[in-house]
């Protein structure tokens, strides 16, 4: 059976771990966001501009939601290294 602290550690280091995925997440997120933005701009139907306008604005929202999550998993973090 671990010890304490070796279980200590091992927490530690997946929410290292989660901290990177969710930040990784973001990127991704603001990515799509931009590639909908440029569509946006070229699409010339009405309908599928407000589309991709909706979408860009939804995925630059999850794109601020995972970089905050990751945030607070990295405070979390730091408080118990100390």
């Amino acid at each position: 059976m671990a010890t304490p602290e070796a279980e200590l550690a091992a927490l530690k280091e997946e929410l290292r771990q989660l901290a990177a995925y969710l930040h990784e997440r973001g990127e991704k997120s603001l990515k799509l966001s931009r590639q909908f933005q440029e569509h946006a701009q070229s699409e010339r139907d009405a309908s599928n501009r407000e589309y991709d306008l909706r979408q860009a604005t939804m995925l630059d929202y999850q794109h601020h939601v995972w970089h905050e999550i990751g945030n607070l998993v990295e405070k979390l973090l730091k408080q118990h290294e100390q």
